[in-house]
C-alpha cells in the first residue's frame, strides 16, 4: 500500500500546477501568479512587497527535512494546521463518505463529513 494507492482515483489524475517561477522563469512581472505589476508607491522597505511568498519556501523545506532526517520531497509546508488538514481530507475522502484519521498520538482523531 502506497500513498498513491490511497488517494483519490480524480486526485491521481490531475496534472500539478507548475507556476512560471516554479519552471525558472526569470521575469519580473507575475501577471499568473495574480501579483501587483508594481510595487505599490509607498514602499515601505522592501522591493518584494508585492510577491506572494513562495509556496513551499525552501529554506524552511530543507531546514525540516534535515532536522527530521526525511528527504524535502516528504516535507510539505502548509499555511497553518487547518490548511494541512483540509489537504488530507480533500486528498484522501470521497465526496459524501465519512471519514476518520488518526494523525498522531498527540493529536485528536480528526473526523470529517466530505
Amino acid at each position: 500500500m502506497t500513498i498513491t494507492t490511497l488517494s483519490r482515483q480524480n486526485i491521481q489524475a490531475l496534472t500539478p500546477y507548475q507556476s512560471a517561477r516554479k519552471l525558472g522563469g526569470n521575469g519580473t512581472i507575475w501577471l499568473n501568479a495574480n501579483e501587483y505589476p508594481t510595487s505599490p508607491k509607498f514602499q515601505l522597505s522592501g522591493k518584494d512587497l508585492n510577491r506572494y511568498p513562495e509556496p513551499q519556501p525552501q529554506r524552511v523545506v530543507q531546514a525540516y527535512a534535515n532536522y527530521a532526517g526525511v528527504s524535502t520531497e516528504n516535507v510539505l509546508v502548509t499555511r497553518g494546521g487547518d490548511e494541512g488538514i483540509e489537504l488530507i481530507i480533500h486528498t484522501f475522502c470521497e465526496p459524501k463518505t465519512r471519514c476518520h484519521f488518526i494523525l498522531s498520538s498527540d493529536l485528536r482523531n480528526v473526523c470529517s463529513e466530505c
